[in-house]
């Protein structure tokens, strides 16, 4: 699959590849564009959330030392002692101008708070709610009480905070022994001012957090932001103050920056949707990414039009090439459409169908060509075995032995009678071993001193092998090795079919060959070229048994166990692996040397 979308792939890669550095250096300035700007964000909101929780702070301060002064104040305490010592009239005057006095601060103070002065001993209360009303021991704490307490409102009422100071110094922790106590209240809605100027501002969405109280929220609060925050800062551990928490609460992300309130004890809190900062930024990284895909696709879709109407027809051609190189003329490139290359495959095609013909032509003629050959080879080897027993019948003929004559010329008459039969070029191997009994027989004639065996299975007489394949060699032996010979020489003839086909061998005890000069003849007969002179021999019988039989098949000499020479005519059957000897000998490269003396 690869190989066949080889270049649709690479361009598609090779697109990746210059894409890869963009995506890449956009992905950093994006990540680098986004740290900045959370950066900011953080930073501005955390000094604005600051700067609210001070004039917060600021402010409840005011009010509580306010408190303070009120209790240690002479004027309070003076109304204390007139109350004891039982002058009236001078209690009324005070507490007349007292009154004059909260009520003075409470009109000038930018919070309209409540002031209660509480005096024990003269069982009577001083207030802005109203002028002088009856003392109640249940409106005092009865335990110590540190910063400001709120109080929860009831239904259609404004919640409150609440701070108390004792005189004297020791009753704070004693409040049952306070002689005077000062309770300054506020409204939360003075807090939800500050939150709502906050927002005019267009500077977030604060709100107050206590754990144990919940949220006070400005007027206007995104209730389903407000409820998630809070219900996250419920169970979170809260530390002074954050610049900057990130969350995430139902698949959005939030910012949130809180301080704790020193004087409150609430968390000022304010939060930033980050997808709502970060839209411009996300929306030209989609924006780009975008882009990405659809360029990626248009590649990808040019590619695959450039595969299909370019490649495809392409390697088709390739394909058809490659077929005709392996011998496959029948070989045809289907059209895939009209244009420039459906003219060129239907130019190649004509030429692929004119080459066809023309091999079939060559081949015919190299058929024709092969068997004059082998009718060539044939004749040539039947004139020199003729010039042999011609020169041995006028030998004879001039000693007067007619009975070696008459011999020799029936053996003589059936040896041709076999060998002129070209119109066949096969014979049956019983056939050819009686023609080699013949040509024994004459050689026989003509030595006087020469034994053969011959040993061929039954099951192999009746097997259609080459003609005169055997006599070249058993003349080669007789010629060659029993000639020289002193004494009786020894022909055997040997056959044996095994896995790999027909092996015929034929031994003599013969005067055999050097080393060298072996080498040199097994050398010549693997090179498949023609002795020097025009001498036949064991090339001709190699030739014949190449061509008609294919690689494997020959002529294979080594040493026979007899003393002298072993050839093994070798070829493979039909359907069968070609042959490789056993013995040394076996064909291997064909280097030119120069003839020796044998064959």
């Amino acid at each position: 699959m690869f190989r066949r979308f080889n270049m649709f792939t690479k361009v598609v890669v090779i697109f990746l590849l210059l894409l890869i550095p963009v995506i890449a250096l956009y992905t950093y300035s994006n990540q680098v564009s986004v740290a900045v700007v959370r950066d900011a964000v953080k930073t501005i909101n955390f000094n604005q959330l600051s700067f609210l929780g001070k004039q917060m702070d600021g402010q409840v301060e005011r009010l509580s030392t306010n408190a303070i002064l009120y209790a240690n104040d002479p004027m309070t305490q003076e109304l204390q002692y007139e109350t004891m010592s039982g002058d009236t009239s001078d209690r009324i005057n005070t507490i007349r101008i007292i009154q004059d006095h909260i009520n003075l601060q409470a009109e000038i103070s930018s919070w309209n708070a409540d002031i209660s002065l509480y005096f024990r001993t003269a069982q009577q209360v001083v207030s802005t709610l109203r002028d002088v009303f009856d003392f109640d021991e249940r409106d005092l704490p009865s335990a110590p009480t540190g910063g400001w307490q709120y109080v929860k409102a009831d239904a259609g009422a404004e919640a409150r905070f609440n701070w108390f100071a004792y005189y004297p110094v020791y009753a704070y922790n004693r409040p049952q022994e306070a002689k005077i106590v000062v309770r300054m209240s506020f409204g939360s809605g003075h807090l939800q001012d500050m939150l709502d100027e906050y927002k005019a501002n267009g500077q977030g969405d604060p709100f107050l957090f206590h754990p144990a109280y919940g949220v006070l929220t400005n007027r206007t609060p995104q209730a389903d932001h407000v409820g998630e925050l809070a219900a996250y800062l419920q169970g979170a551990s809260l530390g002074v103050s954050d610049p900057a928490l990130t969350i995430r609460l139902n698949g959005r992300q939030y910012m949130i920056s809180y301080i704790r309130s020193n004087n409150l004890g609430w968390y000022l809190v304010d939060y930033i949707p980050m997808q709502d900062v970060l839209a411009p930024i996300t929306k030209s990284r989609n924006l780009f990414y975008g882009s990405t895909v659809l360029l990626l696709t248009i590649c990808v879709v040019a590619s695959f039009m450039l595969y299909r109407n370019v490649q495809v027809p392409v390697r088709r051609l390739v394909q058809g090439v490659q077929k005709i190189k392996r011998g496959d003329y029948s070989a045809r490139v289907k059209d895939v459409g009209a244009g420039d290359f459906s003219f060129l495959f239907s130019r190649f095609n004509e030429m692929t169908q004119q080459i066809q013909e023309l091999v079939e032509t060559v081949h015919v003629e190299q058929l024709r060509s092969r068997e004059a050959l082998l009718k060539q080879l044939q004749s040539q080897i039947n004139p020199h075995f003729l010039y042999n027993c011609l020169y041995f019948i006028k030998n004879v003929a001039k000693l007067g032995d007619r009975e070696a004559v008459v011999a020799m010329a029936l053996n003589l008459g059936d040896y041709f009678r076999y060998t002129t039969r070209l119109v066949n070029q096969t014979a049956l191997l019983r056939e050819e071993i009686d023609v080699i009994v013949n040509y024994l027989t004459i050689q026989n004639l003509r030595m006087e001193r020469l034994e053969f065996t011959i040993a061929i299975p039954e099951e192999m007489n009746g097997l259609a092998i080459p003609r005169l394949f055997l006599q070249p060699i058993v003349e080669n032996a007789i010629v060659h090795g029993i000639e020289p010979l002193e004494g009786l020489g020894v022909i055997a003839i040997t056959g044996m079919r095994d896995e790999d086909g027909l092996r015929v061998a034929v031994e003599d005890n013969g005067v055999g060959m050097s080393d060298e000069a072996l080498a040199r003849l097994q050398a010549r007969i693997a090179s498949g070229e023609e002795e020097e002179g025009g001498s036949t021999g064991l090339w001709n019988v190699d030739k014949r048994l190449s061509l008609m039989y294919g690689p494997g098949s020959g002529v294979y000499v080594s040493r026979s166990a007899l003393g002298g020479l072993k050839v093994e005519a070798v070829f493979r059957l039909a359907g069968e692996a070609a042959v490789t000897p056993a013995e040394d000998g076996r064909k291997e490269a064909k280097p030119h040397v120069p003839a020796d003396d044998r064959g």
